[in-house]
């Protein structure tokens, strides 16, 4: 009686231990993807749709290759910005030393003059301070274009992936009955949904980008009307 028992809490145990693990496997997504060397023995004239899917995937690596260098090249217009801005604050104290200067000298005219280049210098700050902050914004767009680009080169590796399973079953490949093929369409559906995330976080940097650029443009057009230094022009 006791070893009845005793089977029928093991057997209990047993089975709940599989159906965790079944419930385990459920959850969590095999890796959609096939091996490159499985694709040996499908005929050339077979793999069109991969040829296709693997010139998509190259597509979207040069686009993220762009995207890194259009980056890097922000970066570096930020450091000359930043340097521009602190010359600009240079002549500032340049000016207001030499306005201190004038004042102690009592002449009219020149404190007028002093006080004129000190005006003039303090719009350059204000417009080179807009330039920074200008290239800072254009360096999260870029960085939020860079993701964008990204995460359409994942869609198109999920793509080439799904191609790949395809032509391995179409050929006849046991091994492609090991996989599932919603796997497959699932990686692609969850790799678009970055996409859509990521394009949505571009337009809304690049909304942000625009009105640095505008206000910066109208501060140096205005330094540039009372004469100041300011900052260099730059695009």
């Amino acid at each position: 009686m006791f070893q009845a028992r005793r089977r029928r809490v093991l057997v209990g145990v047993a089975m709940g231990a599989a159906l965790s693990l079944l419930g385990s496997g459920c959850g969590s997504s095999r890796a959609a993807k096939v091996e490159e060397s499985w694709l040996a023995r499908v005929p050339e004239e077979r793999l069109g749709d991969v040829r296709a899917a693997e010139a998509e995937r190259r597509k979207a690596q040069d686009e993220v290759t762009r995207a890194d260098v259009a980056l890097n090249d922000a970066e570096r217009a930020l450091q000359v910005a930043r340097r521009n801005a602190d010359a600009s604050e240079l002549r500032k104290e340049a000016n207001q030393a030499a306005l201190e200067a004038a004042q102690a000298t009592g002449q009219r005219a020149d404190i007028e003059r002093a006080k004129a280049e000190l005006m003039n210098s303090e719009t350059g700050v204000t417009a080179a301070q807009a330039q920074v902050n200008w290239r800072q914004q254009s360096i999260e767009s870029l960085q939020a274009r860079k993701q964008l680009r990204e995460n359409e080169l994942e869609v198109a590796e999920a793509k080439l992936n799904q191609a790949e399973y395809l032509a391995l079953k179409e050929n006849g490949d046991v091994r492609a009955d090991e996989m599932s093929e919603a796997d497959f369409a699932s990686a692609i559906a969850s790799a678009q949904r970055k996409v859509e995330e990521a394009r949505r976080r571009v337009d809304s940097q690049t909304r942000e980008e625009q009105q640095a650029r505008a206000q910066w443009e109208r501060l140096r057009t205005q330094a540039q009307g009372y004469g100041g230094s300011g900052t260099p022009v730059e695009e």
